[in-house]
């Protein structure tokens, strides 16, 4: 699976408790030689650590570690080169009774190198690159077929779920015009099958959004996209259009081509947002910066708005009640296995606090590093 497939339900479902051990490995990947050569001999040797801990660990019963040492034996994924060589980084999950999970990264930031045992997954770093990734719909209108995708950056995947692609259906049954073109020439019968048509693809839409609401992007020709948005109930929302015609056979690379100046500028459009809205909290005193004023702010629920500044690391611990204590960074060249046994010492703070904001019904976002230099890289809105 992809970080583009995580919705809110999946998460939901990834976060709940499990039992003892659910195994996480988690591990940075590369797309590219020298560095993509190394990422095999890394999951063979977190493999190796996972196997030692099931085996050591007097907490997992013997029929959960025969189980799990076989998921977690290097033959196992003797075939998932493919998997591997894919994105920016590689989760496995598993726990006793429940099959193999493995998910693909895609982040412009370091991904650790992690084992987890515990009675819930690790996700954090999942959603983490996943908010990173700035996940985004493109629904593809066209009068034969209309498309959706959902984005990650550079990354479309068709969707083909909520009544997508979506071909043009004879609303009538008793109506004896066939197909989906309705006649070239001008018509109030073509003009009525067309805004039918975009009608049935804004309820598909509809079931897509409310499963995942991500931003919209909308692209069409000059046809079909004024009617979809004279019907659509989501057209006051949309993130950008491109009137261009043909798309709905057009792959993917090429259609994210097409669509980066959009996406670009809806970005930069979203900062400005951002930090018009931290003038506003400064100026009714909801305004709060810097890490441990944050975090704190967090924990008690009392953010609405978190802005982080993309490639901003901190680590540290959280003590018995709840205090932030922060270290230094360390400069390795060949990330650690960092082995969690249940619960300890957090070092992904900002992975952390970007899972308990959500947690917490915040909208969390990144924005370019340098947008928040005179506020400690984190800044946020609160509600009172």
């Amino acid at each position: 699976m992809h970080t583009s497939e995580l919705t809110p339900a999946v998460l939901k479902e990834l976060r709940r408790p499990r039992p003892y051990p659910a195994v996480s490995l988690l591990m940075p990947t590369h797309r590219a030689r020298p560095e993509r050569d190394q990422d095999f001999i890394r999951l063979r040797n977190l493999l190796s650590e996972a196997r030692k801990r099931l085996r050591e660990d007097p907490r997992v019963e013997r029929d959960a570690r025969l189980e799990l040492e076989e998921v977690l034996k290097e033959e196992t994924f003797s075939e998932f080169e493919d998997i591997i060589y894919a994105g920016d980084g590689l989760l496995l999950l598993v726990a006793p009774g429940e099959e193999l999970q493995t998910w693909q990264l895609t982040t412009p930031v370091e991904v650790p190198t992690r084992l987890v045992f515990s009675d819930t997954y690790l996700t954090r770093s999942l959603v983490n690159a996943r908010l990173h990734a700035r996940p985004y719909y493109v629904l593809v209108l066209d009068q034969e077929m209309s498309r959706l995708w959902v984005g990650e950056g550079e990354r479309l995947s068709e969707v083909e779920d909520h009544g997508f692609p979506a071909p043009p259906e004879i609303p009538d049954p008793e109506d004896a015009i066939p197909g989906p073109l309705y006649g070239r020439s001008p018509s109030a019968i073509r003009e009525e099958r067309i805004r039918q048509y975009m009608t049935d693809v804004d309820e598909r839409l509809t079931r897509a959004l409310d499963a995942q609401p991500l931003p919209l992007f909308v692209v069409g020709g000059s046809e079909v996209l004024p009617r979809f948005e004279q019907v659509s109930r989501h057209a006051a929302k949309l993130a950008g259009r491109l009137e261009l015609a043909g798309q709905d056979t057009e792959s993917g690379p090429r259609l994210a081509e097409r669509l980066a100046p959009a996406r670009e500028e809806w970005f930069k459009e979203l900062v400005r947002r951002d930090m018009a809205a931290l003038d506003d909290a400064r100026s009714a005193k909801r305004f709060t910066s810097g890490l441990p004023e944050v975090w704190t702010m967090v924990g008690e629920r009392r953010v609405s708005l978190l802005l982080v500044e993309e490639s901003f690391v901190a680590v540290g611990h959280v003590d018995e009640e709840g205090r932030l204590h922060l270290g230094e960074v360390p400069e390795e060249t060949e990330p650690p296995i960092d082995i969690e046994v249940g619960l300890s010492a957090e070092t992904d703070i900002i992975d952390t606090l970007v899972e308990t904001a959500l947690d917490g019904d915040a909208q969390v976002r990144f924005v370019p590093d340098g947008t928040l230099t005179g506020d400690g890289r984190v800044a946020a809105v609160v509600r009172y």
